[in-house]
């Protein structure tokens, strides 16, 4: 009877079954005239259990008899199992919450900078062309030398600042910058999303490394977008153009590059693979007994993951590096280019102008070659040539992103400590702009992405 009467506290009373489940024991004291200490049973398979037993001077760690213990024990299913965590657990979750607020901190300080920055090219394209305009005016008055001085010293500071300007490319700055903030927010909300998952569905299983990856992130960060102009200013005019990479590169991924990922292969397959005097050496019962998975074939599904998936991602690889990151690296290198003659071409007219205007029979070549620097500094910062370079290199990096993802995946020989296929398959059509519900791999398009 009073078994009875427990299990039907346990049931009803929602404020104790929620305090057992975050702290994993209570003890509902003179229940009944007696002690009882409520426990949370992990279990290696299926749902957690809430067990009852009594609490004494000899029971205290002991659980009742099988009989009565039937009564005290209910199913935990709608919460995660992670929510009973020990005090290791909790101190990777704090600091999973330092490095979040540090991220959203840097977000906000990248957002700052991307406004300033923005603010300079528009300023300084304005200054630029009023200074020009305002030595091709004086050089349209009567002509006198005084009016020629003025204006070979107006395009003369024209031109020292249109080369300061043009080495620094405050468009690009600003892209950049952007870019830093979006990504932090990014990690930001990553890091909030996985806490509340429960253990079996995150990207990392392993709390410890997730902290390590997120820290690791952010330094990562700060390397590919630093907040100071001077010193650690990004390079503006690259001599090779590559994708920007603004994650951590992966040991594990480096080492995997020069060999063929893990693949759920048939037992049939693996023989034929297998060299003959492998096959006709003795196994050894140690190693299969350690083998961190069971063999598999092409119909079997492991956490989300088949041989086909593992097949069809392959592809999507395949497709990224040849279509998707060879694209955008093609048109940054084009996108250069033609920035790279602007940022020539502007403070070499103005400062031709200058020097002509020196020279009183040379004043209508001085005046036109005045204005083609106007034009050419107009096209390279007012059509932020730079923000171009910059967007087409980072979707590169993008795509680039999303190849060393799965490739990092992959690797891993274990089905078991990946990330839940199923999830994965669904985050990067998301993140290709794909339909989550049909095939990645399209024959017909020489591109896996349709995002941008």
């Amino acid at each position: 009877m009073e078994a009875l009467k427990l299990t039907r506290a346990l049931k009803s009373n929602t404020a104790l079954q929620t305090v057992t489940q975050k702290h994993g024991h209570v003890r509902l004291a003179n229940y009944a005239n007696k002690s009882w200490r409520i426990n949370l049973d992990r279990r290696e398979s299926g749902p957690a259990m809430i067990v009852a037993s009594l609490d004494g001077p000899s029971t205290s760690t002991r659980y009742l008899q099988q009989k009565q213990a039937d009564l005290f024990i209910r199913p935990l299913t709608q919460f995660h199992m992670d929510q009973n965590p020990n005090k290791d657990e909790e101190m990777v979750v704090a600091k999973l919450r330092l490095v979040a607020a540090a991220a959203a901190d840097r977000a906000e300080m990248h957002g700052v900078l991307a406004e300033q920055r923005d603010g300079w090219n528009k300023l300084l394209l304005a200054s630029l062309t009023n200074i020009t305009l305002a030595a091709l005016i004086l050089q349209a008055l009567p002509n006198n030398d005084s009016n020629n001085v003025v204006a070979t010293l107006l395009y003369g500071f024209s031109t020292a600042l249109m080369c300061g300007v043009n080495k620094i490319q405050p468009s690009q700055l600003a892209e950049e910058q952007r870019m830093a903030a979006r990504l932090f927010r990014q990690l930001n909300t990553d890091i909030h999303t996985n806490l509340a998952l429960p253990p079996h569905l995150r990207q990392d299983k392993c709390a410890e490394s997730f902290l390590a990856k997120a820290y690791k992130a952010v330094l990562a960060l700060d390397e590919a977008y630093p907040l100071p102009l001077f010193p650690g200013m990004l390079d503006k005019f690259p001599k090779i153009v590559r994708p920007t990479v603004w994650w951590p590169q992966h040991e594990q991924y480096h080492q995997t590059q020069n060999r063929r990922p893990h693949t759920l292969v048939t037992r049939n397959e693996k023989r034929e693979t297998q060299p003959q005097r492998q096959r006709d050496e003795k196994p050894n019962k140690t190693a299969v007994r350690n083998e961190k998975r069971p063999h598999t074939d092409n119909n079997t599904t492991i956490n989300g993951w088949s041989a086909e998936v593992e097949e069809e991602l392959r592809g999507i690889s395949e497709t990224l590096k040849t279509g998707d990151i060879a694209e955008y690296v093609g048109l940054s290198r084009k996108v250069l280019g033609a920035n790279s003659i602007l940022a020539i071409a502007g403070p070499l007219l103005t400062g031709i102008a200058g020097a002509l205007n020196l020279n009183g029979a040379m004043l209508s070549m001085s005046m036109v070659a005045g204005v083609l620097g106007v034009v050419g500094n107009t096209l390279s910062h007012a059509g932020q040539v730079g923000m171009v370079f910059e967007m087409y290199r980072n979707c590169a990096g993008f795509y680039h992103l999303l190849d060393s993802s799965i490739s990092d995946t992959l690797s891993e020989a274990d089905p078991e400590e990946r990330e839940n296929g199923e999830l994965f398959h669904w985050r990067l059509a998301l993140q290709l702009g794909r339909d989550p519900h049909s095939p990645l791999a399209d024959s017909a398009s020489k591109f896996a992405g349709k995002l941008f």
